[in-house]
């Protein structure tokens, strides 16, 4: 508590020197989200929060701007840094690709990105991409996932930001992005730092008998830098990445009767240096070239193996080179074609080398005009030596009302999946027999849009959907580092995303807004009529999910506060007795202030994190923290 008690003091101190410089002009006035005209435009469901959200919505990390998007499944293991995957409408983490700055993330040993790896004070914007995109001018892996969660770091050239989080459980995390132009010449070096203990209470019930325990074995050191460079002019630019991360960490175990001990360490590095060219050639033609290398390490020590799990290293490079095309025939039509190629390998001291060889290539046409926007698009997936596969897809949105932005779309989409590395040669889960998964999405929506006087702001989107999913490969964690993997055959998905976001002006200086999103899924097993588990729902699959937040801006000191939870589900595809996991709804609030002194921009802000201290798991015997706390200072100069 006392490096609470003089980070709070340092805030205060900061407060109190800087509103002595601050006069009535300095105060600006409250910026109001604009409406996302992309969002409503799409053909396919998007969505999106960008920076500015995050004070406005008193988003924490990347992890709860996750909870703010529709359709998303969040695997949470706990804690500051803990593990986090997703899924989308019940594709599995597999089948969400990620891209990071315009390429995407790999693992091809597990196939999940584990999205704490990435400093959510270095984002733009998160966007949610589901099913097809309507920016053809993409590398042909950008849509080879049945979703893409697109990641877009800051891209504020000449601002320098340093920022210094603490919070319960030992958690402090300091940040620093440092940025210059020369020229037309641009450099930029970002660095994060986390450390948390992570043991935190919680509560153990066993029939009647409650007692209070504490989770151990959780502590964790994690690092992260960027070195970023980039160079352009009228026609052309160059964009460069240097990333590493390092995570050395204990993981905590399986909490049962008695006993959660557990004696299991994990240490994670990754680095990737990556590099776009973007050239326009006439009004006509454009071409981008994208090049990627990446190594990645994996070393895992269980100091009490049971049930064959037993320590081991593993390691996975990656070559990567794409190509794109893009013909503009003339304001209403466009076409692109994309070639991907990369080589992934991977190696360890407990299995058998292997290696992968990939070819991508999309050719993909656009026609738009007032009301209209048509999109088509096929996919050659060829996994040398392996399979290969032509995967189409379609999406179209109408303006419904020329004077009204009212708009209907419809979007089909095909693709399939080889299983990862992880799932076919890992000793200890892999299966060299898995099938690819084959999807087929169809989607139907309806986007609407309005502002009175900008006074009143009101965006709504709504979208059904039916998903198709043959040899569908599930994964059951066994703990945070060994799965289950099978295929189970087929697997239908029915569901609905709703989302409305609102903010009403109530003088130039406030407003208040409410933003809101809301799912039902229902992603049932349809292998075998005749057996006992036809239509369970698929595991950690919620059938309802959801959250909600209202915030006030003002020049004084602006808040929010939301509520996220999920219904029930379950931790086997079985539904075995006990295997069932109650439903939760959490509630945090947060509080921030601006001040503005000369040169430079002081933000303060405090959270409450699960306020009412609700006892809940996302994964099965891993308790969920309590009520915590954090607190921030961000410079910006």
């Amino acid at each position: 508590m006392k490096r609470l008690y003089v980070f709070i003091g340092v805030l205060l101190y900061v407060y109190a020197m800087t509103a002595q410089t601050i006069t009535g002009d300095t105060i600006k006035e409250v910026s109001v989200i604009g409406i996302q005209k992309k969002n409503i435009q799409s053909s396919t469901p998007l969505h999106n929060i960008n920076s500015d959200d995050v004070l406005r919505l008193g988003v924490t990390d990347i992890a709860d701007a996750i909870h703010r998007l529709p359709g998303i499944t969040l695997r949470d293991y706990g804690g500051a840094g803990g593990m986090k995957t997703i899924s989308v409408r019940g594709f599995g983490s597999q089948h969400t690709g990620v891209s990071y700055d315009g390429m995407m993330l790999s693992d091809c040993q597990t196939g999940q990105i584990d999205l704490q790896r990435y400093s959510l004070d270095n984002m733009k914007e998160i966007r949610l991409q589901v099913g097809d995109n309507e920016n053809i001018f993409l590398p042909a892996r950008n849509i080879a996932s049945a979703a893409v969660l697109e990641l877009t770091s800051d891209d504020n050239r000449k601002t320098n930001y340093y920022k210094l989080t603490t919070g319960s459980w030992g958690m402090i995390n300091p940040m620093v992005n440092v940025g210059t132009n020369i020229n037309k010449v641009y450099l930029g070096v970002n660095a994060d730092f986390l450390h948390a203990d992570n043991n935190y209470p919680f509560t153990l019930t066993n029939v009647t008998q409650q007692t209070r325990e504490k989770r151990t074995n959780s502590k964790m050191n994690q690092g992260q830098g960027e070195i970023n460079v980039g160079y352009s002019t009228d026609h052309s630019s160059l964009t460069g990445k240097i990333y590493y991360y390092d995570n050395d960490r204990e993981l905590p175990g399986v909490v049962h009767l008695y006993t959660d001990d557990n004696d299991e360490n994990l240490r994670e590095r990754n680095m990737f240096a990556q590099m776009r060219y973007k050239t326009t050639f006439n009004d006509r033609l454009s071409l981008m070239i994208n090049g990627k290398w990446n190594l990645a390490s994996t070393d895992y020590h269980n100091g009490k193996p049971t049930g064959g799990v037993t320590s081991a290293e593993y390691w996975q490079r990656e070559y990567y080179g794409s190509m794109a095309l893009l013909y503009d025939f003339d304001e209403r039509w466009s076409a692109n074609y994309s070639a991907d190629y990369f080589v992934n390998d991977i190696n360890s001291d407990v299995m058998v080398d292997a290696d992968r060889k990939s070819l991508l290539q999309s050719l993909s046409a656009k026609y738009a005009i007032d009301r209209l926007s048509l999109t088509a698009r096929v996919l050659w997936s060829n996994y040398l030596s392996e399979n290969q596969r032509l995967s189409p897809s379609l999406s179209l949105s109408y303006r419904l009302l020329a004077d009204e932005r009212l708009y209907v779309r419809a979007s089909y989409k095909n693709i399939f999946r080889m299983p990862s590395f992880n799932e076919l040669y890992f000793f200890h889960m892999g299966t060299q027999d898995l099938l690819p998964e084959t999807t087929d999405q169809f989607n139907v929506g309806v986007t609407w849009a309005n502002s009175r006087q900008n006074v009143v702001k009101a965006m709504m989107t709504i979208d059904a959907y039916y998903n198709k999913v043959s040899d569908k490969i599930v994964s059951v964690p066994i703990n945070m580092f060994v799965w289950r993997n099978i295929n189970i055959g087929k697997v239908d998905a029915y569901g609905l995303d709703f989302t409305a976001d609102v903010t009403y002006n109530i003088t130039s200086r406030q407003c208040v807004g409410i933003t809101t999103n809301y799912s039902l899924q229902k992603i049932e097993n349809t292998t075998n009529s005749e057996s006992k588990y036809y239509r369970n729902q698929i595991a950690y699959t919620p059938v309802h999910s959801g959250s909600m937040t209202v915030s006030w801006q003002n020049p004084w000191v602006s808040m929010s506060v939301t509520g996220d939870g999920m219904s029930e589900r379950w931790a086997t595809n079985e539904h075995t007795e006990g295997t069932n996991m109650a439903g939760f709804m959490e509630f945090a609030v947060s509080a921030y202030k601006t001040i503005r002194c000369k040169a430079c921009e002081f933000t303060l802000r405090g959270d409450i994190l699960n306020i009412f201290d609700k006892q809940y798991d996302i994964v099965a015997h891993y308790p969920m923290p309590g009520r915590s706390f954090k607190v921030s200072l961000a410079v910006r100069m």
